[in-house]
């Protein structure tokens, strides 16, 4: 069903390339490749290691050909990470570029098979605790794809660069499937985080058409020097600030821009804020998918009132059948998926994400989110370049909280007064420390204390 569905739609564009460095493929001999590929593809399930993201795109549409469940890891997080989700799953096969191509390493002889016979295993990161495998279907990636391009205005004329590794589920259907099924040509880039290189990839490709966090975009407008090929852009992964936002705009200002929510959980997009809405409202994630329903509960689970904070919540056809080697159901008994996320959603029914359940700091009752302490600072003071605030358990108040700033100050004291004059009395922080760099996961995002991460 899914590949039968991703290769019509590739063979409609059958000249468009993909394309990393030197290599390059149209759709229709990408197509021969991964059918070629499958027939040798026997297992239930197969690891996708490559360092190439170009050799981990064919090794993912042949399983798909294959009928098989992939699972897409990543080189660039790390030997730990590696380990601790080999650990998890005990794989028996791994497919992998070593030697500059395609092949099959047999790790395992104890091949289990998986009696949910998903289309992915989406892991999470497993750089802190032990990684939950998220299993999806062919339908829940067939739904979030119709859904995605219902909204996201890209076709054959245009170009995207993908720089991140396929391991990322937004990236995977948000960038890669999406562009197969649009037919555009498509651009790897698998090195490090560059901001250089990128806007040179995006000049010499003429790219139209990228995504990535916000973080990534605020480092391509530093570097940015002429305007820029870009067309399109697609924001996510990070909460977004205004400062922040006015910034991108201000490197981009002939571009579209989408901000999107999602998790892999839903395959993973849930949210978009349409383009013509992003100067006024880029603070906010816009409206859901048209076959995707929201709400916003407290810790009872009853839905609260609109423009109340809470617990936001997704139910659809796209949201994970469930998590791997875990009995029961992660859903509610309604079918809701509770995302872990604080958010409220406004008169206009645009949805707003706070922060992370886990990330938000109780202090003597009150309830304060730590992203909102980053943009206060953030946005009056430009000695500030990165910025974490996190909570510290305390016998007395409940949390207290600290501070990991990135910029050039003299000493903590200079920051200790700026948050005097600039927070409330509730929000001063009890532990401030200047860092050379702010502690980031596999996936680019920030790990506050105790290694939780949004």
């Amino acid at each position: 069903m899914l590949w039968g569905f991703i290769k019509n739609k590739m063979l409609e564009h059958p000249q468009k390339r993909i394309c990393e460095n030197e290599a390059s493929l149209t759709y229709q001999e990408a197509v021969i490749y991964a059918e070629n590929f499958a027939r040798d593809l026997d297992k239930s399930y197969y690891v996708i290691l490559c360092n190439s993201e170009m050799a981990a795109a064919l090794a993912l549409l042949s399983c798909f050909a294959a009928g098989v469940t992939a699972v897409p890891l990543s080189y660039r997080y790390g030997d730990q990470y590696v380990k601790n989700i080999f650990k998890t799953l005990k794989p028996s096969d791994v497919i992998t570029d070593m030697g500059d191509e395609l092949q099959i390493i047999n790790i395992n002889h104890n091949d289990t098979a998986l009696k949910d016979d998903p289309a992915l295993i989406m892991f999470t990161s497993g750089t802190t605790g032990k990684p939950k495998g998220i299993m999806l279907s062919e339908g829940n990636l067939l739904l979030n794809l119709k859904d995605i391009k219902e909204y996201f205005k890209i076709d054959d004329k245009d170009k995207i660069l993908i720089p991140r590794p396929l391991y990322h589920c937004a990236v995977l259907t948000g960038e890669f499937l999406i562009s197969l099924i649009c037919g555009l040509d498509i651009v790897f880039y698998s090195g490090g985080f560059d901001p250089g290189t990128i806007l040179d990839l995006i000049e010499e490709q003429k790219i139209t058409v990228m995504g990535g966090t916000p973080t990534l975009y605020y480092m391509l407008s530093k570097f940015l020097k002429n305007t820029s090929n870009l067309k399109k852009i697609v924001l996510s992964g990070e909460i977004l600030n205004k400062n922040r936002a006015l910034e991108i705009r201000k490197a981009f200002p002939d571009t579209q821009i989408y901000h999107v929510y999602g998790l892999t959980e839903a395959s993973p997009r849930v949210a978009y804020l349409p383009p013509e809405y992003f100067d006024e409202f880029a603070e906010y994630v816009g409206i859901p998918l048209s076959s995707v329903l929201v709400r916003v509960v407290d810790d009872k689970g009853n839905k609260v009132p609109r423009g109340e904070d809470g617990e936001l919540c997704v139910k659809g056809g796209s949201v994970m059948m469930g998590y791997f080697n875990q009995s029961g159901s992660p859903l509610s008994g309604s079918g809701w998926l509770h995302t872990g996320d604080i958010a409220c959603i406004d008169k206009n029914d645009f949805i707003k994400i706070k922060c992370r359940k886990d990330d938000m700091i109780i202090r003597a009752g009150m309830n304060i989110y730590p992203q909102e302490i980053e943009s206060v600072l953030k946005e009056h003071d430009s000695r500030i370049e990165e910025i974490v605030a996190y909570g510290m358990p305390d016998d007395v108040c409940g949390q207290r909280i600290g501070l990991k700033v990135k910029g050039t100050f003299e000493d903590k004291d200079e920051v200790i007064n700026m948050c005097r004059k600039l927070l409330p009395a509730y929000e001063q922080p009890w532990k401030v420390e200047l860092v050379d760099e702010i502690p980031r996961n596999g996936s680019g995002k920030i790990i506050r204390n105790n290694e939780r991460s949004y």
